[in-house]
């Protein structure tokens, strides 16, 4: 549980609680299973212990939560724009009613079986994000940067990543029924036994390396050689510009469909 005099800190407002993280930056807060007080803008909460707190009704705006632990968290109409979530924990976490992330740096987040249906993150950075199996359905993810995210079973039926950046991100067997996907940099995402039924993925970059190079410590230009993967994904119903069909890793399904789509097209590139 949640320690009580991290708690009184805290509601003493964020002035004074961002000024004694700064005097003790050694000190990794325990405010697990406690409900958070609503006005948190600009606060200091890195690296601290938030499993299954309970933050409803919340401003969190530019919300400082690098590594921070929010392992089952409950979100209730909360929002989160510009907030540093890089590299927090919130798998299993509870996402209800609108959760605002525009603008929210997640890069390394774990997002892992959170329900985040309904969310607002345009605008978010993603990049190596694990998303895998997570509930992202009908969320805004429009010009969200999704590049190397692992997405593997994620539930994107209707979503919104129209624009968005997903060079080489692992859409293994996710459900993308209806989901927007247009102008979307699609470059190396791997889409075998993905859900493509009317998707819609016109004029989304779908040719050449991801051109990933080096990012600090991690060099990443080996992910230039992944091709587009469509193996064994459903696309019966997709709306997509057709390109060469060497451009993609296909299996037969996969060619069957895509020649179908090709033929209905009135429009070639």
């Amino acid at each position: 549980m949640g320690n009580v005099d991290y708690l009184t800190r805290l509601e003493l407002g964020v002035e004074a609680w961002n000024r004694w993280r700064e005097n003790n930056p050694e000190i990794k807060p325990n405010l697990s299973y406690v409900e958070l007080p609503a006005t948190l803008d600009d606060i200091n909460l890195s690296y601290t212990d938030l499993k299954y707190a309970k933050i409803h009704f919340a401003e969190l705006q530019n919300a400082n939560l690098t590594n921070a632990d929010l392992r089952g968290a409950d979100f209730t109409i909360v929002d989160l724009s510009g907030a540093d979530l890089s590299y927090a924990d919130l798998s299993d976490g509870l996402f209800l009613g609108s959760v605002e992330f525009g603008g929210a740096n997640l890069s390394g987040v774990n997002f892992t079986r959170a329900d985040l249906g309904t969310c607002v993150i345009n605008y978010g950075l993603f990049f190596r994000a694990s998303l895998s199996d997570v509930n992202l359905s009908h969320a805004n993810l429009r010009q969200a940067s999704l590049r190397y995210a692992d997405l593997n079973g994620a539930n994107l039926c209707g979503v919104d990543l129209s624009e968005a950046d997903l060079c080489a991100a692992d859409l293994r067997g996710a459900n993308l029924f209806g989901a927007n996907l247009s102008k979307a940099d699609l470059r190396g995402v791997d889409f075998s036994d993905a859900n493509l039924t009317y998707a819609n993925l016109s004029e989304a970059k779908l040719l050449g390396a991801p051109n990933f190079g080096k990012l600090g410590m991690y060099d990443l230009s080996y992910l230039n050689d992944k091709k587009l993967n469509l193996s064994n994904a459903n696309l019966n119903g997709a709306h997509f510009t057709p390109l060469p069909l060497e451009d993609y890793y296909l299996d037969s399904r996969g060619i069957g469909e895509l020649l179908t789509r090709t033929e209905e097209m009135t429009s070639v590139i």
